[in-house]
């Protein structure tokens, strides 16, 4: 044992570092999503000169993507780009990220890239508009909260007003730590793919000689 120890203190120090990462360090993590129910959706008028805007609580620590439905109008709507917009609870603007409009699927959720961190329970907004479209602006697609709102969902709005006992179609992707169980599966994922690549390497060392 002691001589395999002193042959193998790179490795030893790769798998330490490794196992490290997963935990305490959490540089892995796993993903949740939370997500309107699918049926049938409604279109605000056009997002060019008045933003649709969802009020809503997120439940952990990191959103990852936050996915939108747009609606293209049959085509006339597919230039420009959507700027997603995040703002704390005074209104304040956290981030703002554009996506081009033709890239973005018709009447069905696209993912758009966060990465930021949020305080779960705290209230938010993300509000959602066309700039440098040509013939017309897209719609965004919303529902009845009734039967389909996630647990994030606060208020939606189209504009300044809000649309009552309704709910804008998204789905957030968070970040979040891996469990017990998850971190014990990959940290012995790690130790086993490590000693399988040691021994291999022992063996074609001791061909060598």
């Amino acid at each position: 044992m002691k001589e395999w120890l002193t042959h193998n203190k790179f490795i030893l120090a790769a798998l330490l570092i490794l196992c490290a990462c997963i935990w305490p360090v959490g540089v892995f993590r796993a993903e949740k999503i939370s997500r309107t129910a699918a049926d049938y959706s409604r279109n605000t008028d056009p997002i060019g000169q008045v933003a649709a805007i969802e009020e809503f609580v997120p439940q952990y620590d990191e959103i990852k993507t936050l996915g939108i439905d747009i609606g293209k109008l049959d085509g006339r709507a597919n230039t420009g780009s959507i700027r997603l917009t995040v703002y704390d609870e005074n209104v304040q603007e956290l981030l703002s990220v554009t996506y081009p409009v033709r890239d973005m699927k018709d009447g069905e959720l696209t993912d758009i890239p966060l990465d930021m961190k949020v305080t779960p329970g705290r209230r938010y907004f993300f509000g959602v508009q066309c700039e440098g479209y040509e013939e017309q602006a897209p719609v965004l697609h919303y529902r009845d909260e009734t039967r389909n709102a996630c647990p994030e969902h606060l208020h939606f709005y189209y504009g300044p007003v809000v649309q009552e006992g309704t709910v804008a179609n998204m789905r957030f992707t968070y970040a979040v730590r891996l469990t017990w169980w998850q971190i014990l599966f990959y940290d012995s994922f790690i130790i086993f793919a490590v000693i399988a690549a040691s021994k291999l390497w022992e063996k074609k060392h001791e061909r060598q000689q």
